[in-house]
């Protein structure tokens, strides 16, 4: 009968799961996600437009520098929330403020 040490062993990917879900970490990634599917998700006009994507409490925050275009979007809200949330691949958006 051999005797084993027990360690503490921790998959990879369980510990970068862990680190993912922090409270601090985790809404810096989606912010980084979103920035790079934004031109993507809503096309080069709509980006050209856009000064700053910022996420905070589950809260998309977005600078518009055309008025017509933020009568648009705030009109589309839902759907917007909607079209992030399935490109991201996480219902993690449940509010858009447009500046």
């Amino acid at each position: 009968m051999s005797m084993r040490s027990k360690t503490n062993e921790v998959k990879l990917s369980d510990s970068l799961g862990e680190l993912v879900n922090h409270k601090r970490i985790k809404p810096k990634l989606q912010e980084v996600g979103i920035n790079k599917v934004w031109k993507e998700i809503m096309g080069e006009v709509v980006d050209r437009y856009t000064s700053s994507i910022k996420v905070s409490a589950n809260k998309l925050i977005l600078s518009i520098t055309s008025g017509a275009l933020k009568h648009e979007l705030a009109y589309n809200k839902s759907q917007l929330i909607k079209k992030v949330n399935d490109k991201m691949g996480d219902d993690y958006i449940n509010d858009i403020i447009i500046r």
